[in-house]
């Protein structure tokens, strides 16, 4: 198998793994509870957009194995 078939493999994973942990936490009931670090509040906005940032590195990362060259 080609090291770029197994990239991609992985990547796929990878994304799937993200999708289905982004499920997960958008329906957990602690999503709505804020976190306090020092003065900076944490709360269910900036969680959201957490996760929504991490789907778009795993989509991001999932689309550039498609541009890696073989040597």
């Amino acid at each position: 198998m080609k090291k770029k078939t197994i990239l991609r493999i992985i990547s796929l994973a990878m994304l799937v793994i993200a999708a289905v942990f982004v499920i997960f936490a958008l329906n957990c009931p602690q999503c709505g509870r804020t976190v306090s670090i020092g003065n900076f509040r944490f709360g269910a906005e900036q969680w959201i957009i957490c996760y929504k940032l991490y789907v778009l590195v795993m989509v991001s990362l999932f689309a550039g194995s498609f541009w890696v060259r073989e040597r």
